[in-house]
């Protein structure tokens, strides 16, 4: 299923005190690759960082482009769609985390890590209710 993250902020600018800028952005994610919270806060920021842009009137330093949607992409192609929909991914910097959005049984849980270990690389990461498979963007 796919659902649509507006984020939209109105602020002053430096100029005067009656010049306002205002800044949004809508971006369509599909929810079996990007839970809603992660997709919030990649819009959020984006729009932070314009925002800030505009106010300052300087250009931030150029971050390395990390195209982090496709990496997220790549992960969760790697499972077929039965296994998708019970899982989520998200970045967390060095690596992308596969989390379950509900317990998962044994047959379940396997498959996944199959997936996760034999294809990707990855491992799992055994941390009670925060438990999750990671692997490591370098081997994406």
């Amino acid at each position: 299923m796919k659902y649509t993250v507006h984020y939209g902020r109105k602020t002053p600018t430096r100029a005067t005190a009656r010049d306002m800028v205002e800044v949004g952005l809508a971006v369509e994610f599909d929810d079996s690759v990007t839970p809603v919270e992660i997709g919030f806060k990649i819009v959020r920021d984006k729009v932070e960082e314009w925002i800030k842009e505009a106010v300052s009137g300087e250009k931030p330093k150029p971050k390395p482009e990390r195209p982090v949607t496709t990496m997220i992409q790549t992960v969760a192609q790697a499972f077929p769609q039965e296994l998708k929909g019970q899982l989520y991914f998200e970045d967390s910097g060095d690596y992308i985390l596969v989390k379950a959005r509900k317990f998962l049984d044994s047959n379940t849980f396997k498959k996944v890590a199959d997936i996760v270990k034999g294809k990707l690389g990855g491992e799992y990461v055994s941390a009670g209710r925060k438990s999750h498979f990671r692997i490591r963007k370098l081997g994406v």
